[in-house]
C-alpha cells in the first residue's frame, strides 16, 4: 500500500501536470517557454539586433559598385595680383559624378567578406538561441523536480504525523513507552524541517524560472521524453555536432571572412580606374577675362588612372596583418572544434551514467518501499521497532528523492545532447528566431592543418601618385578648358 501511494505521487512528476501555485492559469508547456524565451531574452535580441547591424554593412560595401554624385557650390572673394591686378566675387556651382571602373576587386571582396560576416552572426544568433532555449529547459525542470521533492516531504511528514497519532493512542493505553513518543517527536521536527528546506528549494527554482523565463511558472507539464531523438551512439552525437554545431559553423565563417579580407588588402597593389565626369558653372572668375562675357560652364569627362608606387610600407604591412588575422581565425575555430566535441563527449557521458543510476535506483526504491511496508505490518504485531519502521520509511523517501532527482539529471542530460549537436529548438518543433536565417554552406569543420606562413607581397617602389587624364568631351559652349592656360596664355 506505500508503494502505491508513492507512485502515485511520483507519477505526477512522470506523467500528469504538476501545478506549482495557487492561483489558477494556463499551462505552460516546454514548448511555449522555449519559444517564448528565444523571442524576448535580452541576450538573444542582441546579437539579433548585431545580424541586422551587419547586414547593412552589406549593403554600405554593395555601395562602391554605384557611382557617387556629388554637389558643390561656393562664393567669396578672390584677390588677385597676376596677371592681372584686381578683387573679384568669384561664384562656382559643381556636379560631378564618379564611376569606378577597376579598384583591384577590393569591392567585390569586401562584399564576400561581409556577406560572410553576416553568416557568421546568424550561427551567433542560433548558437545563442539554442543555449538560452537550454537554461530554459533547465529552469523548468528544476521546477517540476522541486515540486516533486516537495511532495515527497509532505507525504513523509503525513506519515510521521500518521504514526504520532498513532504512538499517543498505544502509549495512552499503555501499549508503547513513552520513549517512543519522544522518539517520533523527534522525527516529526526532522520531517517538518525537511518540508521548509524543500519548499524554499522550490521558491528557488521558481524565482530562477521567473528571472529566465520572463514571467512566474503557474502550470507547468512533464515534457516528453527526447530520447527517440538522440543520436545512436557517442561518435554519431560527435559527427552530428561537428556538422551541425551553429558556434563552429560561426567560427568557420569567421574565418572565411579574414580570408575574404586578405585578398581586400591585396587592391593597394592594383590600379585604380574611375570615371569622372563635372558639370561646372563658374560666374566673375578672372577666366572670364578670356572668354566673352563673365560667366564659364564647362563639361569635363576624365577616365582616371591612379597607381601607387609607394606608401611607406603601409600596404604591405597591411598585408602581412592579415595574414596573421587569418592564421588567428584559424585557430579559434580549432579551439571552438575542441570544445564542441568536449561538451558533447560530456553530455553523453552524463547521458549514459544517467541511464544506469535511474535503473538502479529504480530497483533500490522498489526494494525500500517493500520493505516499509513489510516493517510497518510487524511493527502492528509487535515484531518490530519503531525505530526500524522509522528507518525504513526515511530510507523509502530518500530513494525516492534520489530517483526523482536522477529522472531529472537524466532528461537534461538529454536535452543537452540535443543542444550539443545544434538541433535542441528544432526538436521542440520550433523555429529559429528571423535573424538567424542563413543559407547553410558547406565549411571545412575539421581540425586539419592547414599552411599558416605569412606570405608577403613584393616591395614597392618610390611613391608618386600619377594620373593619366584623357577629355573627351567640350563644353556645351564650344570652348574647351583645355585650350588654353590663363596663367601663362599658351
Amino acid at each position: 500500500m506505500v508503494l502505491k501511494k508513492y507512485c502515485s505521487v511520483f507519477a505526477l512528476l512522470l506523467v500528469g501536470g504538476v501545478q506549482i501555485a495557487d492561483k489558477p492559469g494556463h499551462a505552460q508547456t516546454l514548448q511555449q517557454a522555449v519559444n517564448q524565451i528565444i523571442t524576448s531574452n535580452p541576450d538573444v535580441r542582441s546579437v539579433a539586433h548585431n545580424r541586422l547591424a551587419r547586414d547593412e554593412e552589406v549593403r554600405q560595401a554593395k555601395a562602391d559598385y554605384f557611382p557617387s554624385v556629388n554637389f558643390e557650390a561656393g562664393t567669396g572673394r578672390d584677390y588677385v595680383d597676376k596677371p592681372f591686378d584686381d578683387d573679384l566675387s568669384p561664384q562656382q556651382v559643381k556636379i560631378g559624378v564618379r564611376q569606378n571602373i577597376f579598384a583591384g576587386l577590393s569591392t567585390m571582396n569586401e562584399v564576400a567578406r561581409q556577406k560572410a560576416r553576416v553568416e557568421s552572426e546568424a550561427y551567433v544568433v542560433r548558437s545563442t538561441a539554442d543555449s538560452t532555449a537550454l537554461k530554459a529547459v533547465n529552469v523548468y525542470l528544476e521546477v517540476l523536480k522541486s515540486q516533486a521533492i516537495v511532495d515527497l516531504a509532505q507525504e513523509n511528514l503525513t506519515l510521521h504525523q500518521r504514526i504520532a497519532d498513532q504512538i499517543k493512542l498505544r502509549s495512552e493505553s499503555g501499549v508503547d513507552r513513552l520513549a517512543d513518543m519522544d522518539q517520533i517527536q523527534s522525527r516529526l521536527n526532522l520531517a517538518l524541517s525537511n518540508l521548509v528546506v524543500t519548499e524554499q528549494g522550490l521558491l528557488d527554482a521558481q524565482t530562477n524560472y521567473n528571472a529566465v523565463i520572463g514571467n512566474p511558472p503557474l502550470q507547468l507539464t512533464r515534457p516528453d521524453n527526447p530520447a527517440p531523438m538522440l543520436p545512436a551512439s557517442r561518435e554519431e552525437a560527435e559527427r552530428l555536432a561537428i556538422a551541425n554545431h551553429p558556434q563552429l559553423k560561426s567560427a568557420a565563417a569567421d574565418l572565411e571572412a579574414r580570408r575574404k579580407q586578405d585578398e581586400v588588402a591585396k587592391s593597394p597593389f592594383m590600379p585604380i580606374v574611375d570615371l569622372e565626369a563635372d558639370k561646372v558653372w563658374e560666374e566673375d572668375t578672372y577666366l572670364s577675362d578670356y572668354y566673352d562675357g563673365d560667366k564659364r560652364e564647362d563639361l569635363r569627362i576624365f577616365l582616371r588612372l591612379r597607381y601607387n608606387l609607394f606608401n611607406g610600407w603601409r600596404d604591405e604591412a597591411r598585408k602581412s596583418e592579415t595574414a596573421h588575422l587569418i592564421n588567428e581565425a584559424r585557430e579559434i575555430k580549432n579551439h571552438t572544434y575542441r570544445q564542441v566535441v568536449e561538451s558533447i563527449r560530456l553530455s553523453w557521458q552524463a547521458y549514459e551514467a544517467s541511464q544506469k543510476k535511474i535503473n538502479y535506483l529504480r530497483q533500490r526504491m522498489q526494494f525500500a518501499a517493500s520493505t516499509a511496508n513489510a516493517y510497518t505490518k510487524q511493527w502492528n504485531i509487535g515484531q518490530r521497532t519503531l525505530l526500524d519502521v522509522l528507518d525504513a520509511e526515511a530510507e523509502r523517501i530518500d530513494s525516492a528523492r534520489q530517483l526523482v532527482t536522477a529522472e531529472h539529471d537524466g532528461l537534461y542530460a538529454e536535452y543537452r545532447i540535443l543542444n550539443g549537436i545544434g538541433k535542441l529548438i528544432p526538436s521542440l518543433d520550433l523555429q529559429w528566431p528571423e535573424e538567424g536565417a542563413v543559407k547553410d554552406k558547406e565549411f571545412n569543420l575539421s581540425t586539419e592543418p592547414e599552411t599558416s606562413a605569412v606570405k608577403k607581397p613584393a616591395k614597392k617602389i618610390a611613391r608618386a601618385e600619377t594620373e593619366a587624364t584623357a577629355v573627351s568631351a567640350a563644353s556645351a559652349t564650344g570652348r574647351s578648358s583645355m585650350k588654353l592656360n590663363p596663367l601663362t596664355m599658351e
